[in-house]
């Protein structure tokens, strides 16, 4: 079996007393998430993270809500291959204006709370944007 790691942010902003997230659909899968990718060699995961975020969607981070990741673990089939992921995600006060990387991102939009975790594709991620939502925005 094949391990992955990937690192990324949940981008979370306040507008008009609303706090909203932005997600993004990515080409491979067609699937709505959170903007992700793989460290760069010497990167820390944070810094992975933040970068990831910088290149998918030209937003930057203000602040971390907390240093510890909201981590998710799955596994899916690579031409037959098992391949087991695990995905490290830092909630994150975001700023900027969006431009998709058009290479990787096929879609992304802001959407507010509890809408967000509904567009979620996979249960994980919407578990862990609902983790987030009880613990920073509620």
């Amino acid at each position: 079996m094949k391990y992955e790691e990937s690192f990324g942010i949940i981008p979370l902003r306040e507008k008009e007393g609303r706090w909203e997230v932005f997600l993004i659909q990515h080409h491979r899968g067609h699937y709505w998430g959170f903007p992700k990718g793989h460290a760069e060699e010497g990167e820390l995961s944070q810094q992975a993270a933040i970068r990831e975020l910088k290149e998918e969607t030209n937003l930057d981070v203000v602040r971390l809500f907390r240093e510890e990741p909201f981590v998710e673990n799955y596994q899916f089939s690579v031409k037959g291959s098992l391949v087991s992921k695990r995905v490290a995600y830092f909630a994150a006060l975001v700023e900027g204006d969006v431009v998709l990387q058009s290479q990787e991102i096929q879609d992304g939009k802001w959407i507010p709370f509890p809408a967000a975790i509904d567009q979620i594709t996979h249960a994980e991620g919407r578990w862990i944007l609902s983790q987030v939502a009880d613990l920073f925005l509620c």
